[in-house]
């Protein structure tokens, strides 16, 4: 879902798969996904250069892979279930967000 709308991963909160497919090209991308997680449970990145200073090791690499990394999201999944007696009916919709401007990019029901 992440990229629909974009084709950059937030480093804040992307899972770790999704950090070590986005990283794989520029290094070792799992020890890298282990530091971003490592360092953004203790605060969000705020932007590169906050980045680069907090995993220093891996800032080189990191920089290579900046065009595809980013801090804020601008794409979400809205997930829904209802339940109603023993019938269940579950949804999720891609959005992205520009500016206060939300689109729905698709829908996906179960």
């Amino acid at each position: 879902m992440g990229l629909w709308g974009t084709a950059q991963v937030n480093i804040n909160t992307a899972p770790r798969h999704v950090l070590e497919a986005a990283l794989a090209f520029v290094g070792d991308a799992a020890p890298m996904a282990d530091a971003l997680i490592r360092e953004r449970q203790r605060a969000p990145f705020k932007d590169l250069a906050d980045l680069r200073k907090r995993v220093t090791r891996y800032a080189d690499a990191l920089e290579k892979g900046s065009p595809y990394i980013t801090f804020a999201s601008t794409s979400f999944a809205v997930r829904i279930t209802a339940v109603c007696g023993s019938a269940r009916s579950r949804g999720v919709a891609g959005m992205t967000r520009q500016g206060s401007t939300v689109k729905t990019i698709g829908v996906l029901f179960d």
